[in-house]
């Protein structure tokens, strides 16, 4: 399904992105209050939602809607679990950070670990990259 997207190479490279963020978010609640406030039930169904939004928004704009994407996924999709504003200002300056046009240049995700050119990439050459 990934390739059917009318933009396949920003639809991946976006992707890779969000499942980053995905597993900072997650991986917070480890810390408990010094991650977040309260203890959020981010789950791998956010992830796919977040996904499926985000196919569908790159097949109906021109171009990217990074605007757009960051609310959805800051406010709605994953800020739905948020109750308390300065963990919401947290969440949303990891998808500032994370979901940008300088993804396609590779952006460095963390040291030593930029966002993989995913244009000639398959399915399993990306799981290869991870490794």
């Amino acid at each position: 399904r990934i390739d059917e997207n009318t933009k396949p190479t920003e639809f991946k490279t976006i992707l890779f992105a969000l499942c980053w963020f995905h597993a900072i978010v997650c991986g917070r609640r480890r810390f408990g209050p010094q991650g977040w406030s309260r203890a959020y039930s981010y789950n791998d169904g956010d992830l796919t939602i977040c996904g499926l939004v985000l196919f569908l928004y790159l097949d109906m704009n021109p171009e990217v809607p990074w605007q757009d994407l960051r609310y959805l996924f800051g406010e709605i999709m994953y800020g739905g679990h948020v109750t308390d504003p300065w963990d919401r200002v947290q969440l949303n300056s990891y998808l500032k950070i994370y979901i940008t046009e300088q993804l396609f240049d590779g952006f460095q995700l963390a040291p030593g670990f930029p966002t993989p050119k995913m244009e000639p990439l398959s399915y399993k050459d990306v799981f290869g990259y991870i490794d």
